[in-house]
């Protein structure tokens, strides 16, 4: 008897062992899929007419076509007309709806068709028009703010990745958007003035251009747009990372870099993406592989020696440290 009673209460133990095994499993999986998965890119430059929003667009694509949700936001919120870039006439809505709540994320959102090169249909790519200016969401009250979170919110079961098309220039409507995301693209060309402004961008953010001051410029990249060829690309590029380092103390990171091709100006006569125009011209084979290294680094991928922070994934976390920076000064 006593020898079966301790079988029972080993097996009773057994069982109850099992039992919060399985519920600290359970639980370790429920909270590891509430973690935010959603990367959040800015793209901005130091001066206008560098292709900013043409990288942006076409970015965007170029994710989709890897099978990627991607909501392309207007951003440049001074100055928006991405939707015209990408070929969307008279915008029924726009963001300016969605602050006042006539108007809910679905209704606003305009969603382009899958490309045929897409290797997986589940890819996309959603743009959600700008159209108003940052003065106007400075003067929400608390309540009406959150509103707006509560509404962009949604776009974390919409896509994988947030492209926003930041403006140009060193005002802190630019510079908000770097200290926000959990990756900045900073675009500039082989001219000078533009190689200038884009080490005054990386001036003005000063620490913040480095979301760790222990890791190698985690989060800011540079691309440099309409190079004649890589060897062009790579000089400007380490001009820019010399200058950094000698100055600032770090450097960005060179992410990679995009041929002049003709093909950019004939699409946006045309009010067309380049990308979709001609993805095989030489630009759009540079996007690609640009889309391709920030998937892999996204994913975890070594492949510039960066570490990404994890805990900067998310769109509430991103527009709530943005609306902080933008309104700081106003508040």
């Amino acid at each position: 008897m006593p020898r079966y009673y301790d079988n029972n209460t080993d097996q009773a133990g057994e069982l109850r062992r099992m039992v919060t095994d399985n519920r600290e499993k359970k639980k370790a999986e429920q909270e590891k899929t509430q973690l935010p998965r959603l990367h959040t890119i800015s793209i901005l430059s130091g001066k206008g007419g560098v292709g900013k929003s043409n990288i942006a667009a076409g970015l965007s694509f170029a994710l989709a076509d890897y099978g990627k949700r991607v909501v392309l936001i207007d951003a440049d919120l001074g100055m928006a007309n991405l939707d015209i870039l990408c070929g969307v006439r008279n915008a029924k809505y726009n963001i300016a709806h969605l602050i006042e709540g006539s108007r809910s994320l679905s209704e606003i959102l305009v969603h382009f068709k899958t490309s045929e090169r897409a290797t997986n249909l589940n890819g996309g790519v959603s743009l959600l028009p700008g159209g108003v200016g940052l003065k106007e969401i400075a003067d929400l009250d608390d309540i009406a703010m959150e509103r707006l979170f509560e509404a962009l919110s949604g776009l974390e079961e919409l896509s994988d990745y947030l492209i926003m098309d930041a403006g140009a220039g060193i005002h802190n409507g630019v510079l908000s958007f770097a200290y926000a995301s959990e990756i900045t693209i900073l675009v500039t060309t082989p001219e000078p003035t533009s190689i200038r402004d884009a080490y005054g961008v990386i001036k003005s953010l000063g620490a913040a251009a480095w979301q760790d001051p222990e890791m190698p410029a985690s989060g800011l990249m540079l691309v440099v747009n309409m190079a004649s060829s890589s060897r062009e690309a790579q000089e400007v590029a380490e001009r820019i990372r010399l200058a950094s380092m000698q100055f600032l103390g770090n450097a960005p990171v060179y992410l990679g870099y995009v041929l002049k091709d003709n093909v950019i100006e004939r699409s946006v006569k045309n009010c067309r993406i380049f990308y979709r125009s001609d993805p095989e011209s030489n630009a759009g084979i540079c996007v690609r592989n640009l889309a391709g290294d920030l998937l892999r680094l996204c994913e975890g991928a070594d492949i510039k020696h960066v570490e990404l922070p994890q805990e900067r994934k998310g769109v509430r976390g991103f527009f709530s440290r943005l609306a902080k920076k933008l309104f700081e000064d106003d508040k």
